[in-house]
Order: structure tokens, then C-alpha cells, then sequence
């Protein structure tokens, strides 16, 4: 009876719970108007395809309904997730729900409530009751929500059509490029929309982009959250550095650099912002993006190095021109023979207007920027040839190859002439930055400002290249190829049983592993150069947390790579346990140097430039990695010290605690001479000497008698263990003279040989020879 009432209970707060949750707020209203705005955006885009044939669609309103499509998957499925999130509190509930009830209806039908107190048996009713009556509520809340999911998924449907349609149409398009797809010029343009039927058709495409843009920018992703606080962040960066370049010009030494790119903070700050629209946002809709290039149009002009526009002339000018011609075609694109008739006027006029730069040189290039003159005319009149090939496409009828070059060249062109701007804006705010007295002051700028400004300068110079050539290969209609071809070589590679390797793993591994150690070297390399100032850390911590450093970088980046390649922890298992069984058996002494190397790092024993001794071999340590030390010797040789070896033997390190060291020079006199003369002579002589430290004071005393001199020695301090030997070295030659100016001799070594007369050796071999004789 007891667990009768407490599953009672438990079931009358869930019937609660279901109940409370009815009657919050219905997910399905919030995520029908969601929906509803999706499907308007949808009806829209088929409506306009409904009305215009997308095979005569230029190719930018096709790539921008493209983007259009994959936008409104990409709301379906946040959409879904959202759905999923809403809708499963009322699937779970109902499902609870049911099986209490079956439960109930088990336990009736098992006779346990027979005989239950009338109070009881009531109890239990009204709770069958409250169940029923929250099952049939979640069933009809249940009911909606699989309607709104059913026309989710028709909906989704409806959207892969669109984009496979549109797809296709592109896919034409580029088949289109090498073969006729209109009439030759003379024999006519054909018929053509109407001028109310084009403004129609315009207007339409217009506010579909309109409709896209609005959704586009109601959607807050985390690349449009990201780029509004770049925005916002960077214009008071530029204006702050300018201001500050402007106060303190004496201490930035490259403010004459700086002023260029930084005297205009507005232009900087919306080239650089308009960039990191098409970086940020590189699915935005088409309208967003071109304005956003329509804005860079001053800026642009504005930031160009007044020595870079003398060299380049009026090439500057022509370009944006010829770019906002291009863009004024948009107005046209929906009637076809005008809008051939208007690419065949952009390409006879910028067809022109090269030949004509090209023929008139700059006649005030600037010496420094020949190469960049002869870049120009190089691309120059390589577009030539490309332009008279897309006239003569036009006349003959292959309309979409005259369409593809031309725009092509006159998007690269300009795109081009916006990234150097850039570089030279980014540049500008790199030596602003690095000209900071609170930066310039710091040692990694004092001793490698210039290699970390042309390495900047190069770092920005390959992106700004890299950006362009994606741009051009796009605005020619090859990047999509190109990248469904690296899509298959990529894919390309063997299974081994649970492990798959591609082409694309081990080029993710190798890349992450080469951004890994480059990154630790600059990280190790900060540190060695920064730490030093912090007086407060101990002995030695600099070296360590930067070897630590550099080696977690690379342990960090090793996991990433991994990662990045497609390897999973369960299918290292096997490589773990092989590495288990080499330290097992061989690698004793490689973990045993690795785990020395870790206590050397903690423990600080020694650190770069102290002078040791141990296993035989003495020098200044150069470098303390984790398997092994090196250490310079004094003859100039390096050696290779396992730290397996250091911990384990006597370690002597002559300046761990400070750079001093006593030395020893041993003195004879010859017998005769006064040893406290000779003592106070050695104290003074040494206290005279430039080097040798007062506290502790030299010490001269008298060693023992030698067989030919009186043996002293002398103990002197120098605070310099680096010069000790030639201090040494001056010492013995200021003794010696010292001991001549007060006749003190130093004796040398005598033998003194006793030889007989010539009779006694005469006697002497007399008698050796004497019993020879006789026998």
C-alpha cells in the first residue's frame, strides 16, 4: 500500500509538471513566425526564378542567389535545432506519461487495487484522470509542433531545390565559356525584354538581394558579432595611435612612417573595415559586399604612399573607374542585348585605356618604385591580349567568356589596388604600435625591432597576395573547379582497419605541426628575452618557464595536429602501447634523461652561462634542453651532456650563487731570504692589482721548506670568474717584478755530482780487471 501512494506521488507531480509546461508559452506560435519568415524568403527567390530563366542570369546574381539558398538551409537547420530543443520537453512528458498509465492500468488489472480504502481508490481515479486529461493536452500540442516540423521539412525540400537549380545554372554557365551561346553581333542582338519588363525584373532581383540583406544581418552570427567589435575596436585604436604619434614624435622612431597611413584615421579605418567584411563574412549576400568594395573606393586613393602614385600615374584612377563602370552595368543585366552591347563598350573602352597607359609612361617615376612600375606593365600587357580576346567573344557570340574576362580583369585590378592600400594601413599601425615607448623599451624590440617589422611586413604582404589570387581564380570562374579537384586529391588515401589516413590528414598534420614549432620558437623566444626583466623571479625561473614553454607549445600543438588529422584517442591504443613496450625495453635511459631534464627546469641547478664542471668536462652551458645540456668548453668545443649524467654525478657549478672565484699561485724563495718580508710582499703586490678583490683580501702565507726554496703561496679573489685566468696570468708577472725591484731571488733546482781523481779510477779498474786476468 505504501508504494501505491508513493508512486501516486511521483505521478501527480508529473501530471504537474506536463501541465505547468502546457501552459507556459507555446514554442510553436515563436517558431511558426520564424518559419513563416523563411518560407517569404523562399517564395520570393521562386517567384523571381519563376518569372526570369536562370540559365540568362548573369553569373554574379547567380552566385549571390547561390549564397541566397545556402542562407536559408543554414536558418532551416538552426531553425530544427531550435524545434529539437522546444518541442522535446513535450515529447518526453507524453512519453513519461503513458507509461505511468500503462503502468496503472497494469497494477489494475493485477488486482492490487482491489480492496483499497475508499479515500485511496479516489485518489488514485483522480490521478488516472489528471494523466488522461494532460495526455490528451500534450496530443494536441504534439499534433501542432509535427505539423510545423512536417512543413519544416517541405520547406528544406523546396530550398535544396532552389540551390540545386541554381547550381546548375552555374555549372551551364561555365560550360558556356567555351562555346557559342548567342548570336554572332552582325546578324542582330535578338529580342530583348522591354524597358517596363527589364525595370520589373530589376526591381524584383533588387529586393530579393534587399530581403536577403536584411535577413542576413538580423541573423547576428558569431562572424558578424566578431566583426562589429573589430569596428568598433579599430577606429579608436587608429585615432589613439595618430594622437600619440603626434605627441611624443621623438620617441617613436618610425614616425615618419607612420604619419602616412595614420594622418587619415577615417580612410584606415574603413579600408581595413570594409576588408573584414569579405573576410568575416565571405557568404554575405553580393549587395553587401559590393557596397562594401564601393565604400573602399576613397579610402583607397586616399592612403596611397604619394611616391607610389606618382610612379603609378593615372593607373589608379583608370581601375576605379573602369570598377564603377563595371558596377553601373547591374542596371542593364536584365535585358540581354543591352547588357552584351554594355560589356562589349567596358571591354573596347578599358581595351583602350590600357594601350594608352602603356604607350605614355609616368615620365616622374620615382627611382624606389621602378620594380613596382614594371609589375604594372607586365600585368599590364598581359590584359591585352585577354581583353581582345573577350571583344572578339562578344562580336562572334560567345557572350559569357567575354562577360567572365572582362570583369574578371577589372575585379582583380581593383581588388589588387585595395589590398595595397591595406598593406600599406596595416603597416602603418604595425610601426605606430612597435613605436609605443612602452613597447620600444622592451628587449625583444630593442635587439630585433627591424626583423620583426620586415617579418610583419612580409606576413601581411603573402596574405594580401594569397587574398588576391583566391579573388582573381574566383572573378575567372576557376577557384570552384580548382577546389572540387583539391576536394578529390584530398580524399585520396588508404584504410587500416579502423584508422583512415588521406591526403588531407597528413597535410593537416604536417601543416599544424610546422605552425606548432614556429609558434613555440616565438613563444620561447618572447620569453627568454622578456623574463630577465622581472628582477623578482628566482635563479633560473626565466630559462625554465621558457623551455617549459616552448615544449608545451609543441605538445599542445602535436594534440592539435592529431586532431586535425582525424586520429582519435582509441586509435592511438596501439601506438601507446608499443611506446610502453620500447620504454620497457630500450628506452630506459631517453625517459631517464627526459625526466632529469624536468628536474634540472624545476630544481634550477644550472641555468645558460654558468660555468660547470662535471664528468670530466668544463664549461659555460649554452643550452638546457629536456633530454640533454650543452655545454661550450673552454678549447671551444660543444658537448652533449645527457641530463641522466648531470643528476647523477657531481655537478660543480663555479656560479651558481655569484660569479667570484679564488685562485692559487705558489712562490719559492731561495733559503736566506725574510718570510715576512716575502708574505707582506705577496699581500701588496696581489692588493695592487687591478681585479683582485678586497674583501675577501689576498693571503699570502709560507706552504714548507723545499729542497731548494722557500715554498709560499698565495690566495687571491677575483669577483670576475671570466677573466680569472688572465688576472692570473698579471699576477705571476707583477710578483716576479716585485721580487726582483727587493733582490729576493727564486732559486732554481740543483744536483751537485762528486767525481773521483785518476788514480783511485785507475786503481778501481785495476782491480776489476785483475781476476779477469787471471783466469
Amino acid at each position: 500500500m505504501s508504494d501505491i501512494l508513493s508512486r501516486a506521488a511521483e505521478d501527480q507531480q508529473r501530471a504537474e509538471r506536463a501541465s505547468r509546461l502546457l501552459a507556459s508559452t507555446d514554442p510553436v506560435v515563436r517558431l511558426a513566425r520564424q518559419l513563416d519568415e523563411i518560407a517569404r524568403s523562399v517564395d520570393s527567390k521562386l517567384d523571381a526564378e519563376g518569372t526570369a530563366n536562370l540559365h540568362a542570369l548573369p553569373i554574379r546574381r547567380l552566385e549571390s542567389l547561390s549564397r541566397h539558398w545556402s542562407f536559408d538551409a543554414e536558418r532551416v537547420a538552426r531553425w530544427e535545432a531550435q524545434a529539437r530543443r522546444d518541442f522535446t520537453p513535450y515529447a518526453d512528458s507524453a512519453l513519461q506519461l503513458a507509461q505511468r498509465r500503462q503502468a496503472w492500468s497494469a497494477t489494475r488489472a493485477s488486482g492490487l487495487l482491489d480492496g483499497l480504502p475508499a479515500v485511496m481508490s479516489q485518489r488514485v481515479d483522480a490521478i488516472l484522470a489528471q494523466i488522461d486529461s494532460a495526455e490528451a493536452e500534450l496530443g494536441t500540442a504534439l499534433t501542432r509542433q509535427f505539423a510545423l516540423t512536417q512543413r519544416a521539412g517541405e520547406l528544406k525540400a523546396r530550398i535544396e531545390a532552389g540551390a540545386s537549380a541554381s547550381q546548375a545554372a552555374m555549372e551551364e554557365i561555365d560550360r558556356r565559356l567555351l562555346r557559342i551561346d548567342s548570336p554572332p553581333i552582325w546578324r542582330g542582338l535578338g529580342a530583348g525584354l522591354g524597358a517596363g519588363e527589364a525595370r520589373e525584373a530589376m526591381e524584383r532581383g533588387l529586393d530579393v538581394e534587399s530581403r536577403f540583406a536584411v535577413d542576413y544581418n538580423a541573423a547576428n552570427t558569431a562572424n558578424q558579432q566578431a566583426l562589429r567589435a573589430l569596428q568598433v575596436l579599430l577606429l579608436p585604436l587608429i585615432v589613439w595611435l595618430n594622437y600619440r604619434s603626434r605627441q611624443s614624435p621623438a620617441e617613436a622612431p618610425s614616425a615618419g612612417h607612420v604619419a602616412p597611413a595614420l594622418r587619415r584615421p577615417i580612410s584606415s579605418w574603413l579600408l581595413l573595415s570594409m576588408l573584414a567584411v569579405l573576410l568575416l563574412e565571405p557568404d554575405a549576400p553580393q549587395l553587401v559586399q559590393e557596397f562594401a568594395l564601393l565604400i573602399a573606393l576613397v579610402p583607397v586613393l586616399r592612403l596611397l604612399p604619394a611616391a607610389a602614385l606618382s610612379a603609378l600615374g593615372a593607373w589608379p584612377y583608370v581601375a576605379i573607374a573602369i570598377y564603377v563602370l563595371d558596377r553601373l552595368g547591374v542596371a542593364v543585366v536584365a535585358d540581354a542585348p543591352i547588357y552584351r552591347l554594355f560589356v562589349l563598350a567596358q571591354t573596347l573602352l578599358t581595351l583602350g585605356l590600357t594601350v594608352w597607359l602603356l604607350r605614355h609612361p609616368v615620365a616622374n617615376a620615382a627611382a624606389p618604385r621602378n620594380g613596382l612600375v614594371r609589375a604594372l606593365k607586365a600585368v599590364g600587357w598581359l590584359a591585352v591580349p585577354l581583353l581582345a580576346v573577350s571583344a572578339l567573344a562578344n562580336v562572334a557570340g560567345n557572350v559569357s567568356l567575354a562577360e567572365m574576362l572582362t570583369s574578371g580583369l577589372t575585379d582583380s585590378g581593383y581588388m589588387a589596388l585595395v589590398l595595397y592600400a591595406a598593406v600599406v594601413a596595416g603597416m602603418g599601425i604595425v610601426r605606430a604600435l612597435l613605436g609605443q615607448p612602452e613597447i620600444a623599451r622592451r628587449r625583444l624590440l630593442q635587439e630585433h625591432g627591424m626583423l620583426l617589422l620586415s617579418a610583419c611586413k612580409r606576413v601581411l604582404v603573402l596574405a594580401a597576395s594569397l587574398g588576391w589570387l583566391l579573388y582573381a581564380l574566383g572573378s575567372f570562374r576557376v577557384l570552384q573547379p580548382l577546389q572540387n579537384l583539391g576536394a578529390m586529391v584530398l580524399k585520396l588515401g588508404v584504410d587500416v582497419g579502423e584508422i583512415s589516413i588521406d591526403v588531407g590528414d597528413v597535410l593537416a598534420f604536417a601543416v599544424s605541426v610546422w605552425l606548432a614549432y614556429w609558434v613555440a620558437r616565438a613563444v620561447r623566444r618572447l620569453l627568454h628575452d622578456e623574463l630577465p626583466r622581472y628582477s623578482h623571479l628566482p635563479r633560473g625561473a626565466g630559462n625554465s618557464i621558457a623551455t617549459l614553454s616552448y615544449y608545451g607549445v609543441l605538445l599542445l600543438g602535436l594534440l592539435v595536429a592529431l586532431s586535425a588529422a582525424g586520429l582519435k584517442l582509441n586509435q592511438l591504443t596501439l601506438m601507446v602501447g608499443a611506446l610502453g613496450v620500447g620504454v620497457g625495453f630500450g628506452l630506459q635511459n631517453v625517459v631517464n634523461n627526459f625526466v632529469s631534464g624536468l628536474v634540472l627546469m624545476f630544481e634550477r641547478p644550472i641555468q645558460p652561462g654558468d660555468m660547470v664542471e662535471t664528468g670530466g668536462v668544463g664549461g659555460t652551458v649554452r643550452a638546457i634542453g629536456l633530454r640533454a645540456t650543452t655545454i661550450r668548453t673552454y678549447d671551444g668545443a660543444d658537448v652533449v651532456v645527457p641530463n641522466g649524467l648531470l643528476l647523477s654525478s657531481n655537478l660543480t657549478n663555479w656560479t651558481m650563487f655569484d660569479r667570484s672565484r679564488r685562485f692559487e699561485i705558489a712562490v719559492g724563495v731561495a733559503y736566506g731570504s725574510d718570510p715576512a718580508k716575502v708574505l707582506q710582499l705577496l699581500e701588496c703586490t696581489a692588493r695592487a692589482t687591478p681585479g683582485i678583490a678586497g674583501n675577501p683580501a689576498p693571503s699570502a702565507q709560507l706552504a714548507g721548506y723545499g729542497d731548494n726554496a722557500l715554498n709560499f703561496v698565495l690566495r687571491a679573489w677575483t669577483l670576475n670568474i671570466d677573466n680569472w685566468g688572465a688576472l692570473r696570468s698579471e699576477l705571476l708577472a707583477r710578483i716576479l717584478a716585485a721580487l726582483q725591484a727587493e733582490g729576493i731571488a727564486i732559486p732554481y733546482p740543483q744536483l751537485d755530482l762528486h767525481l773521483p781523481d785518476d788514480e783511485g779510477l785507475r786503481r778501481r779498474e785495476s782491480a776489476r780487471d785483475g781476476p779477469q786476468g787471471a783466469a
